[in-house]
């Protein structure tokens, strides 16, 4: 999956990000807003020596609740909708 999305995040005193919400365009090319309900686990990775930020998300997509992968590219200061769990 992989997509990129427009993220807005909260950033605490220590700098600790926090997803919210995002938007993402959907097969129909419109964009989508999700709300994020509750972030699972946050872990720091380095996928091909590029550091990023994982977070397992919760939020309701389709009217059903959905669990998924978020990444945030340090380097890059990008967010991406890497996968979705279920």
């Amino acid at each position: 999956m992989n997509l990129q999305i427009e993220m807005i995040s909260v950033c605490a005193a220590d700098g600790r990000l926090t997803p919210l919400r995002f938007r993402v365009e959907n097969e129909e090319h419109c964009l989508q807003t999700v709300s994020v309900l509750q972030v699972l686990s946050t872990k720091h990775i380095q996928y091909a020596g590029i550091d990023a930020l994982q977070y397992l998300c919760k939020a309701i997509i389709d009217e059903r609740e959905r669990l998924f992968e978020l990444r945030y590219t340090i380097k890059t200061h990008r967010w991406s909708l890497f996968r979705m769990v279920y």
